[in-house]
């Protein structure tokens, strides 16, 4: 779910985190960097 929402850019990183249920998004970049490999802004594409 993260991936499609960060990569639709309809919602921010910050709301992405909550909707896949981090309490706190500073905690959603890092796990998110581990998953993939990337930010979410260089997923993103910027």
């Amino acid at each position: 779910m993260a991936l499609d929402y960060i990569a639709a850019r309809k919602v921010s990183v910050n709301e992405t985190a909550y909707l896949v249920g981090f309490s706190d998004p500073a905690s959603f970049s890092p796990a998110f960097k581990r998953w993939t490999g990337k930010s979410p802004r260089d997923y993103r594409g910027g």
